[in-house]
């Protein structure tokens, strides 16, 4: 069985990508902890360049959003006294226009909402149908006017407040008006332009077609000294669960920080991680001893069935070069629950509130799966956002239900102990499919154990490669029980940051990908991160359609069915090729 054969072996690459790797061994007394540095060969600039691209599709993918919102507005009756009170209610809450007017011969007919202004003569923008003011300030806040005409020759008016450009920014990026002047920009003192004059000569910035808007992105240099698992604790497992009692009484010093039976994290107040580790792998009743790493989000003809959603046809590529909309006419992804390992969903998102099941907190054991950070709500709508609803995306797997595991924080960072304590509810809660858009270089116990544990259960594994452009496998994607996922673009090529090696299983389009964004919200993405719950999407699609099929089964119909690119056959670049949904389905109805 070709998925058994994976080498589960770090190897060093050879020459620019030189890695150093020490692995946790006790020698003479001495014990090294897994550390690793890993070789940035990609160029800074060329992501920087890439989340600038993904910044300027959002905000084109926003515009089209607002322009349709105005003219849903003008095409109302305005003229009856309820239409026009529940039609004020709507403009005051929605979140980012502040008022609307309807104007003939530059003079309004109606004001509705708090505008500071509705003067026309601002609309000095035009693309297609729609045009645009500058930015402009009022009361320490930035809003822009946005223009559509209607058929019965009036101006349909609206005062967008700016502040979303804020939120999907965040610290890394500034964006300029089309006469160069930066009116918003990140909090870190490194991307402090005035003007698009004080670029550096290194950064390109991406033009917002639609307003003349220039997008510049400089994101913080990795901190090489950053620790890369959390100082002072350990995570450890009983040889025997019933000792742990008399174990904790003899090691009095150490503090039980977090518990998932068999697994412990514990904490030395004076001890360093080494000497901890060098400490409890001496002791007999432990099973293993292992620092508690550090993860990140990697974050990157027959008849056809043709969703509504409103972004479906001008931006979501990835999904009709995957073959998804003739792979709908055979499998919906009904009854079938995926599980999406991240920085949680968010609960009231339009496209997936109806499909979300009771989630699960990995920090606080609680339910709370909210998403302050928006990787994983976005993953999780690549997977299976409602689709065919006219808003929003479409999902590649419809009718499947989402179970949100949060093993990451606001900031993306969780550990190996959350990862796997996160996998151990998820199977206990009825995944069928589990998606991993995470993962750090370094092998864990706890995180195998638990990896396992899913597999043995007969839960699909799906992982991202990882987004360094580097041969050295991350984990989880590196075991052998888990479907492993790189990334292509739109022309089929390798994204040029994705991880590659002989573990690679498949590729799935992970380039500027469309989805769903915290608060109603719309972005695109790119990274591994992306292409994943591609493939978690499939396998629900696969799952639902026979149900039969163990984990291996599903695997290979992927693998089997995939579009192969590269080298013939098996490569370290694609894997078996990127996934074919509807080969993939195909293939299923004549077993």
């Amino acid at each position: 069985m070709w998925r058994m054969a994976k080498t589960v072996a770090i190897v060093a690459v050879v020459g620019l990508a030189l890695a150093m790797i020490g692995r946790a061994l006790i020698d003479d007394n001495q014990i090294a902890i897994q550390s690793k540095e890993i070789p940035k060969k990609l160029e800074t600039n060329a992501m920087d360049q890439l989340m600038a691209q993904d910044l300027a599709l959002t905000t084109s993918m926003f515009l089209k959003q607002l322009s349709s919102q105005l003219q849903r507005w003008g095409d109302a009756d305005l003229t009856d006294s309820e239409i026009q009170k529940r039609f004020s209610e709507e403009v005051q809450e929605h979140p980012h226009f502040n008022g609307f007017a309807l104007l003939k011969d530059d003079q309004p007919e109606i004001i509705v909402g708090d505008m500071s202004t509705s003067n026309s003569n601002l609309l000095t923008h035009h693309h297609m149908n729609s045009e645009f003011s500058d930015p402009y300030e009022q009361d320490g806040k930035m809003y822009m006017l946005m223009g559509e005409k209607s058929e019965g020759g009036h101006t349909i008016l609206g005062e967008v407040d700016l502040s979303f450009v804020k939120a999907f920014i965040r610290n890394t990026a500034a964006v300029a008006d089309s006469n160069g002047n930066f009116f918003v920009s990140g909090d870190n003192p490194n991307i402090d332009w005035k003007t698009t004059a004080d670029l550096p000569e290194s950064i390109k910035a991406e033009t917002v077609p639609e307003l003349g808007w220039q997008i510049a992105v400089q994101s913080e240099q990795p901190d090489k000294e950053k620790l890369t698992y959390v100082e002072h604790q350990a995570v450890i497992k009983f040889k025997r669960p019933q000792n742990n009692t008399a174990w904790f009484t003899d090691n009095q010093d150490l503090t039980v920080v977090k518990q998932n039976d068999p697994f412990y994290v514990v904490k030395s107040e004076t001890e360093t991680t080494e000497a901890l580790i060098q400490r409890l792998r001496r002791d007999y009743d432990l099973a293993f001893a292992e620092p508690n790493y550090v993860f990140t989000q990697t974050g990157i003809t027959p008849q056809s069935t043709v969703p509504n959603d409103e972004f479906f046809a001008d931006y979501q590529w990835n999904l009709e070069q995957i073959e998804m909309s003739e792979g709908w006419n055979l499998s919906g992804g009904k009854d079938v629950t995926i599980a999406i390992l991240d920085t949680g969903v968010d609960p009231e998102h339009q496209d997936l509130k109806d499909k979300l099941l009771t989630g699960f907190n990995a920090f606080d054991e609680s339910s709370d799966h909210s998403d302050a950070h928006g990787h994983g709500t976005h993953v999780a709508g690549v997977a299976a956002a409602l689709t065919n609803n006219v808003t929003g995306i479409a999902g590649v797997s419809w009718h499947s239900k989402i179970l949100p595991v949060k093993v990451l924080n606001d900031n993306g960072e969780g550990s190996s102990y959350e990862v796997a304590k996160g996998i151990y509810w998820a199977v206990d809660n009825g995944a069928d499919v589990i998606n991993m858009s995470l993962g750090d270089y370094y092998h864990a116990d706890v995180l195998q154990d638990a990896v396992r544990y899913a597999y043995e259960n007969d839960v699909v594994l799906i992982a991202a490669s990882g987004n360094d452009n580097v041969e050295d496998p991350m984990y989880p994607a590196q075991y052998e029980e888990v479907l492993t996922v790189a990334a292509v673009d739109d022309t089929r090529n390798r994204a040029f940051f994705s991880n590659y090696g002989q573990h690679i299983d498949v590729a799935a389009p992970g380039a500027h990908i469309p989805s769903l964004f915290p608060n109603n919200q719309y972005t695109v993405m790119s990274g591994t991160s992306m292409a994943s719950p591609h493939v978690a999407g499939l396998a629900g699609l696969i799952r639902a359609m026979r149900p039969d099929l163990n984990v291996e089964q599903v695997y290979d119909v992927i693998r089997n069915t995939a579009r192969d690119l590269g080298t013939e056959g098996h490569d370290a670049y694609y894997g078996h090729g990127e996934i074919d949904v509807a080969n993939a389905l195909e293939s299923l109805t004549g077993r």
